[in-house]
């Protein structure tokens, strides 16, 4: 006989995913800066990224459900009926990160490496192919000696 989930429909689970989005936005994190100007440390908001290690956490400090392991990998096909929200929760926790750090929110190298993005720019070969070259030390040895 299957266990009673903790979180007992998909919109119940998107219902709590917008209250951690609403918490994340109204509760940024502090940054003490020293301001040369006012010759003093002042505190700066940063905004929070939107992440499941987030939600997780905010659902375990809210008595929710400790892990959401099982909603997102349909453990024995359990939780097919959740796919759907858990696509929508992914999408836009990729979406704020990748905006964020676009717009200078966050730190975009963190993010990039996060989303696993890459630049694919080649700055070394100029696009031709790079061959190995193989040098004999013998060679080097005697150049250096003969000089």
């Amino acid at each position: 006989m299957p266990t009673k989930k903790n979180i007992r429909t998909p919109e119940i689970l998107y219902e709590l995913f917008n209250k951690y989005k609403t918490y994340c936005k109204a509760n940024p994190k502090k940054k003490n800066q020293f301001n040369s100007k006012l010759g003093k440390e002042v505190s700066i908001s940063r905004e929070v990224p939107l992440t499941w290690n987030g939600f997780e956490i905010w659902l375990r400090n809210n008595k929710v459900i400790v892990r959401l392991d099982d909603y997102k990998s349909n453990k024995e096909g359990r939780y097919t009926e959740y796919a759907d929200i858990i696509h929508d929760i992914n999408t836009e926790i990729y979406e704020d990160k990748f905006t964020g750090a676009v717009v200078g929110i966050y730190q975009h190298n963190i993010i990039a490496r996060d989303l696993c993005l890459k630049d694919r720019k080649d700055l070394t070969s100029n696009d031709k192919k790079m061959e190995a070259t193989r040098i004999k030390i013998d060679s080097l040895i005697k150049e250096i000696v003969d000089e």
